[in-house]
């Protein structure tokens, strides 16, 4: 195996794909410093600046106090308690599902869900552009999947088209590499248009909607009815600042799930503080503090798309926290984030396997805790690095 292994790495690394750690001595939303210097952060997923906010390390805190720091077993064990049961209450009741699960990780609750029920469905459907946690969880389900291109209906109406029996169809709410919206009222009326409604399931990751679109950053859950969306998965560890993940769906489903998901049956539940603190932060994104935060990334999402526009940039404007700049190959991409480093700007260089092969792209992540002069450091530095 060693001589394998080694020549596994040696090819990773001449491929330009070579990915290791890096310890940052601090990190928030808007900076972060580790041994070479301090930056601008333009690679977090902490979309409203939460993971630092008083209320929710307040929260973490005290509950860590109270229950310690580890669950202690299974949540099926004695590793369930208080502030995960009011936590699962909680979500349910604000994204209007009968009931929620929790679960360790987004990667954790998407491949659980996917390979415990798939098995119900004669097939699966997806975007070509699903996250590697759905991907690995339609594998190793065994059940046959069809792939429709990327937020294309008509190739979706083909696949429907084809249908041999009930399917269930998978795709994201925002997706993760590209920043784009999934057109669900679209699949939506396509499944009641084409007459295939009543055999397909949709599942819908959220992991980047939740908290930040969608009525009071309700996400899906707020747009779409249970009925519409019976799985619906979403993560802590974005927009809530946190971590840890969740499915909200039908009690039947969530009953099956409790008895059957391996993910969930046997993993150490998250520690109650991380629940408690979870709780604390959907409580501010449900009210003022929250909206005022999402107000914030809005007017920096049209702010980087304006200036970026008038300087001739080719950067591919989304409505949400993710933008991108193609850059091809890996190499391309690489040097133009060192270049960026260079300048004070932390902005990772996205590669394959991750994204297809030739679209090797930055991928910017912008926060509400981004200023105005941020954003313009941010793309006079992009300017430079893709000039020199």
């Amino acid at each position: 195996m060693s001589a394998q292994l080694r020549q596994a790495n040696s090819d990773r690394k001449n491929q330009q794909r070579w990915r290791a750690l890096n310890a940052g001595a601090q990190v928030s939303a808007r900076a972060i410093a580790d041994d070479s210097g301090s930056y601008l952060n333009f690679s977090s997923n902490d979309y409203l600046g939460l993971s630092d906010h008083p209320a929710v390390v307040d929260a973490f805190g005290t509950a860590l106090a109270s229950f310690g720091a580890g669950s202690r077993a299974s949540p099926l064990v004695v590793g369930y308690q208080a502030p995960h049961a009011y936590l699962s209450a909680q979500l349910a009741e604000w994204l209007n599902r009968e009931q929620v699960l929790l679960m360790n990780s987004g990667f954790a609750v998407n491949h659980g869900c996917v390979t415990t029920l798939a098995p119900f469905y004669k097939r699966l459907i997806s975007d070509r552009l699903i996250h590697a946690s759905m991907i690995d969880g339609v594998r190793h389900s065994r059940v046959p999947l069809q792939r429709f291109a990327h937020n294309d209906m008509a190739s979706l109406g083909k696949r429907l088209q084809q249908q041999d029996g009930n399917a269930l169809i998978l795709t994201e709410s925002i997706f993760s590499m590209d920043g784009d919206r999934a057109p669900i009222q679209a699949i939506l009326s396509l499944l009641n248009d084409s007459g295939y409604g009543a055999d397909c399931d949709l599942m819908v990751d959220d992991a980047h909607g939740f908290g930040v679109t969608g009525v009071n950053g309700q996400g899906v859950g707020g747009e779409f009815s249970q009925s519409e969306v019976p799985l619906l998965t979403l993560t802590f560890g974005k927009a809530v600042g946190v971590a840890g993940a969740a499915i909200g769906t039908t009690a039947e489903v969530a009953d099956y799930l409790v008895n059957h998901c391996r993910e969930l049956i046997y993993s150490t539940a998250f520690p109650a503080a991380q629940a408690a603190a979870v709780s604390a932060s959907i409580k501010i994104l449900q009210g003022p503090d929250g909206a005022a935060r999402r107000a914030r990334l809005n007017e920096n999402i049209a702010l980087l798309a304006q200036q970026a526009s008038t300087l001739g940039l080719p950067l591919q404007a989304t409505d949400t926290a993710i933008q991108t700049v193609q850059l091809g190959t890996d190499a391309r991409a690489l040097t133009v984030s060192a270049r960026l480093r260079e300048r004070g700007i932390w902005c990772s260089a996205i590669r394959p396997p991750t994204v297809p092969e030739g679209q090797a792209r930055l991928r910017i992540a912008l926060s509400a805790m981004h200023t105005a002069n941020d954003i313009s450091q941010l793309l006079l530095a992009l300017q430079q690095s893709l000039e020199s």
